[in-house]
């Protein structure tokens, strides 16, 4: 249990943590790893939904989320942290001796929890999510087209075969890139 949360974290959040700002994800994950639990938990718990609309906020929000999902130790931490959280939830829901209205919150906040749990872990199965935070400064085409390459060269690397290393060239360039310039030239070596 999360001690600044307390034993009913489905409560309405009064004093909300500030998320923090950082310029680059990789600063900001290096920044919530240095986080106990206790101050990692108490910000997830905070911030599982956007409390304000502002500019600002949501970039940090949506900093802090993405972050969460691209870095796999903190990803680890926060999906062990929410799961701890719906525990919580299910087991006085289970109890059913709170009055409707609490009971009612204590849902909400049971799919608030699965639903960030998606937003981390589906982060986890995007291009690059295996390079780390860093990578998420990069917009989502980007690093769909630095994956393919990585992993062509890596596969070229185990196998040495030059003609799929080139199949695989022209496919991120006339189908990611969208350019209907010629296809590479191969040297005749």
């Amino acid at each position: 249990m999360i001690e600044s949360v307390g034993p009913q974290p489905w409560q309405r959040v009064k004093d909300p943590h500030p998320l923090p700002a950082a310029s680059k994800p990789a600063l900001l994950a290096g920044h919530l790893r240095d986080l106990d639990d206790e101050a990692l938990g108490r910000l997830i718990r905070d911030h599982l939904v956007p409390l304000d609309s502002e500019r600002g906020y949501r970039l940090r929000w949506n900093s802090f989320w993405t972050t969460l999902g691209f870095d796999s130790v903190l990803r680890d931490r926060a999906t062990d942290l929410i799961n701890g959280f719906l525990d919580q939830a299910e087991v006085a829901l289970a109890k059913n001796d709170q009055d409707p209205a609490q009971a009612k919150r204590a849902r909400k906040f049971c799919d608030r929890c699965v639903g960030a749990l998606d937003r981390i872990l589906n982060r986890a199965e995007e291009p690059l999510a295996w390079a780390g935070a860093a990578a998420a400064s990069f917009n989502p085409a980007a690093r769909l087209v630095i994956d393919k390459l990585v992993c062509a060269i890596e596969k070229h690397r185990a196998d040495g075969d030059d003609e799929d290393l080139w199949e695989t060239l022209d496919h991120i360039k006339s189908d990611d890139l969208g350019t209907s310039a010629p296809r590479f030239r191969r040297s005749q070596t």
